[in-house]
C-alpha cells in the first residue's frame, strides 16, 4: 500500500501536492528532483493513486481496486518509462503515445512516470513535449531525476519543479530499524547516504560490518604513528575490490569515526554514530589532541576530494596517512604531502 503518509522526510512536497489536489489545481507536468532513494517514485505513485482513487474523502486510500492496480504496476492508464541502455529513446515515447492513443473514461487521469528523465535523447524529449501539448485525455507527466539541469529546458519550463531534500540520518535509521536492520550498522550507514535505497544497498554488501571494524582499526594505526597504517591501505582497503571501488565510502566512514572521537574528547552528549564501538572510541580519544583531530578531518576531506579526479588512489591514501601522522605527532612542518603530485 502506498499513500502520501508512506513518504518520509518530504513534508513540504507532500503539502504542496495535497493542496493542489484539494483545490483541483494539479498541473500537467511535474519534475521531482532530488537524490536517489528520498521518496520521488513513491510520491509519484501516491499522486497517481490520489488522482484516480475510487473512494470519497482523503485520497489516496491505498486499498481500493484502482490504488492497488497502480501500486502493483498493472493499471492501464498509469505507465512507467525507464532508460533502455544509456538513454530513453524516441521509440519509447512513440510506444507510450500508442498505448495512450485510445480515449479513456472521463474519470481517469492518465499518468506517465519517467524515471531518470535526464537520459531522454533530444528526439525523445521533443516527442514528449508534443505529447504533453496534444494529449488525447487528461494526463499528468511526472519526471524523476537527480539532475534537473540535464533535462531539456523546453521540457523543464513546462514542469512544476519540486525538490526532494536528502533524508536525515535519523529518518533513514528509523526506516532501517523498521526493516530489522542490524542495530549496530543502521546508524552508521545512515550517515553515509541521502536516501533509504542507498542505505539498504550498502547494508546488503558483503563485509560492510568488517569494513567498519577495519576503518576503526586503521584510525588507531594512524593515531599511533605505526607504519602499518600505510600497509593497511594496500593489504586491507584496496585489496577488497568491492571497497577499492568505493573509497569515498571508506573515507566517509573514517571522517565520521574521527568526529565520534572528537565528541568523546569534548564530553558531548550527542549520540555517537559508532555507538557500538564506544570502548575503541574512548581508547583512541586519548591518542589525539583536539588540534590534530581537526587537522586530520580536514586532510581526510581533502583526500576525498582528490579521489574524485583522475588520480592513483593508493598514492592519495598514503599521502593522507602521512599527513595525518605528521599532525598526530606534532611535527611542525609547512609541507603537506597532499600538496605534492603522485
Amino acid at each position: 500500500m502506498t499513500t502520501f503518509g508512506d513518504v518520509n522526510g518530504q513534508e513540504r512536497v507532500i503539502r504542496i501536492l495535497k493542496k493542489a489536489i484539494a483545490l483541483n489545481r494539479i498541473t500537467h507536468a511535474y519534475c521531482f528532483a532530488g537524490p536517489r532513494g528520498v521518496g520521488k517514485e513513491r510520491t509519484a505513485l501516491a499522486l497517481a493513486q490520489a488522482l484516480n482513487c475510487e473512494v470519497q474523502g482523503e485520497k489516496p486510500c491505498g486499498t481500493c481496486r484502482t490504488c492497488r492496480q497502480i501500486q502493483h504496476g498493472n493499471h492501464p492508464d498509469v505507465r512507467g518509462v525507464d532508460p533502455e541502455g544509456a538513454s530513453i529513446k524516441i521509440g519509447q515515447m512513440r510506444h507510450l503515445q500508442q498505448q495512450f492513443s485510445f480515449r479513456s473514461t472521463a474519470e481517469v487521469t492518465r499518468v506517465v512516470i519517467i524515471r531518470q528523465a535526464e537520459k531522454m535523447t533530444l528526439e525523445a524529449a521533443n516527442s514528449l513535449l508534443k505529447f504533453l501539448e496534444e494529449p488525447t485525455a487528461r494526463m499528468v507527466a511526472i519526471l524523476l531525476t537527480e539532475q534537473p539541469h540535464a533535462i531539456l529546458q523546453t521540457i523543464l519550463s513546462r514542469c512544476q519543479l519540486l525538490r526532494f531534500a536528502p533524508l536525515s540520518p535519523d529518518t533513514i535509521t528509523a526506516q532501517l530499524m523498521k526493516e530489522e536492520a542490524d542495530p549496530r550498522l543502521a546508524p552508521v550507514v545512515s550517515h553515509l547516504v541521502s536516501g533509504v535505497n542507498e542505505a539498504r544497498e550498502l547494508l546488503q554488501l558483503d563485509k560492510f560490518a568488517l569494513l567498519c571494524e577495519q576503518v576503526i582499526k586503521w584510525g588507531e594505526e594512524i593515531a599511533s604513528g605505526r607504519s602499518n597504517a600505510l600497509v593497511s591501505v594496500q593489504t586491507r582497503l584496496l585489496a577488497e575490490k568491492e571497497w577499492g571501488a568505493r573509497l569515498e565510502v571508506v573515507l566517509d566512514l573514517l571522517l565520521w569515526w574521527l568526529r565520534d572521537v572528537m565528541n568523546h574528547r569534548l564530553n558531548r552528549e550527542k549520540q555517537a554514530v559508532f555507538a557500538s564501538w564506544s570502548e575503541s572510541c574512548r581508547r583512541q580519544a586519548s591518542m589525539w589532541t583536539m588540534s590534530d583531530l581537526v587537522r586530520g578531518m580536514e586532510i581526510v576531506v581533502q583526500a576525498r576530494n582528490e579521489l574524485a579526479g583522475n588520480v592513483q588512489p593508493q598514492a592519495v591514501l598514503e599521502r593522507m596517512v602521512l599527513a595525518m601522522q605528521g599532525g598526530a605527532h606534532h611535527v611542525g612542518s609547512r609541507w603537506s604531502p597532499l600538496s605534492r603530485s603522485g
